[in-house]
């Protein structure tokens, strides 16, 4: 179970904040479905580090993105967050959105982070594999899209519950969606690739084999950019492939940070 607070930065900007774990801290950023207290891939990698992970400005009020023109925005005020709670040269991990900021975190400020990892990341496009257009999605066809294991789906479901019935979590999930639009939307690469150079921390990315949102040969794009990239993709695992294959991802990504 995953501790939350809210805090309150100097220039004003409120987060809330969830960790979990002991030891060497590590930052984890959410895709699409947001943090909850019930989350086993940062369960996962707390068994290892103290695991931070900020909620994105839109998952809880859609107001907290007023003041955010951008990508870059964005990223400033992930900066202010992590330079507020003294937390630099440290490994950022994401998943799908979250993936993206920190490829962009990392491109923006690379002595930031000591090692970056991108699962299922967001943030290119290639007009020979496109990423498809989740938003076209019926909401209530959102969770099989994003899913390959169906049954891992209902088994978090089933964890997460707390008397949030499938209505709610559609809810959740379209709250979600709306919160990221403007940084995906209606493609997600902002010039993410022209920045991927910059990135100087050692990265590994790890794709879905089965993932219809974002096709594995994304995994070509992001070597392309950044130098000496580490790739897996995991058969039999779709765009949620950290819940639908805990302990494979999260096994390697463990073993990648822990690598001299």
């Amino acid at each position: 179970m995953l501790s939350s607070e809210k805090i309150k930065l100097k220039n004003g900007r409120s987060w809330q904040i969830y960790s979990a774990g002991k030891g060497a801290e590590l930052v984890w950023l959410h895709g699409l479905s947001g943090v909850h207290a019930v989350d086993p891939a940062i369960e996962a990698l707390a068994q290892n580090y103290r695991v931070v992970a900020p909620l994105a400005p839109g998952f809880n009020d859609r107001a907290e993105l007023d003041q955010i023109v951008d990508i870059h925005d964005l990223v400033l005020d992930y900066d202010d967050l992590l330079e507020e709670l003294q937390l630099d040269r440290l490994p950022l991990v994401g998943h799908s959105f979250g993936a993206m900021l920190a490829a962009e975190l990392a491109a923006h400020y690379p002595r930031r982070p000591s090692k970056l990892v991108l699962i299922s990341p967001l943030g290119l496009w290639n007009d020979a594999y496109p990423v498809a257009d989740i938003f076209a999605q019926p909401y209530l066809q959102v969770e099989n899209f994003l899913w390959h294991d169906t049954s891992a789906r209902d088994r978090l479901a089933a964890q997460q519950s707390e008397g949030q019935n499938q209505a709610e979590r559609i809810i959740a999930i379209a709250q979600g969606l709306t919160a990221v639009t403007k940084f995906i939307w209606p493609i997600p690469d902002k010039g993410l690739r022209r920045r991927l150079p910059r990135i100087k921390a050692p990265t590994m990315i790890v794709l879905g084999a089965e993932d219809q949102f974002v096709p594995p040969a994304y995994a070509h794009d992001f070597a392309a950019g950044i130098a000496g990239i580490q790739s897996l993709v995991v058969p039999g695992a779709g765009h949620m492939l950290p819940y639908e294959k805990p302990e494979e991802v999260m096994s390697a990504v463990r073993r990648f940070l822990s690598a001299k």
